[in-house]
């Protein structure tokens, strides 16, 4: 029986992810991108927490080490990171949002979360409460998970 459960979850899951990606999040910003990627905003998002070395980050984000060097390179060229020498250790590089880069990520934040809004009130109240204690549900239970 658990095993048919957890199919069903797969199954689920392998549906409802693809289509709220499609749906909420391919959106137009607006220009506010420019030329910047989901990855790159992703590692903006990382390091607006706190700064990391590129190694940290590649661990993070299942990517090799030079991949997420090119795309440091690339976010270091538009003054959204800057590598700063670690103060403890000098051979260590951590790698630092700017104050141009959280600039852009609360923008950019700003305008999924009205893009967002926007795409969600053509819900019913019904189906907005229905979602709400879904997602609810879904961040209580996903907090219980272990990996």
């Amino acid at each position: 029986m658990e095993n048919k459960i957890i199919d069903s979850i797969l199954d689920s899951m392998a549906q409802v992810l693809p289509l709220f990606h499609r749906k909420l999040l391919r959106m137009d910003l607006g220009g506010i991108s420019g030329d910047l990627s989901r990855l790159h905003f992703g590692i903006m998002e990382i390091l607006s927490e706190r700064d990391m070395t590129v190694t940290e980050l590649a661990r993070m984000t299942s990517m090799s080490k030079s991949q997420m060097t090119a795309a440091i390179d690339k976010l270091v060229k538009l003054d959204v990171l800057e590598r700063h020498p670690d103060e403890k250790d000098r051979r260590v590089i951590n790698i630092v949002l700017t104050e141009h880069g959280r600039i852009l990520l609360r923008e950019v934040r700003r305008k999924i979360k009205q893009n967002i809004k926007q795409i969600l009130s053509s819900l019913t109240p019904d189906e907005l409460a229905e979602m709400s204690a879904a997602l609810k549900t879904l961040k209580e239970i996903g907090a219980k998970l272990q990996f």
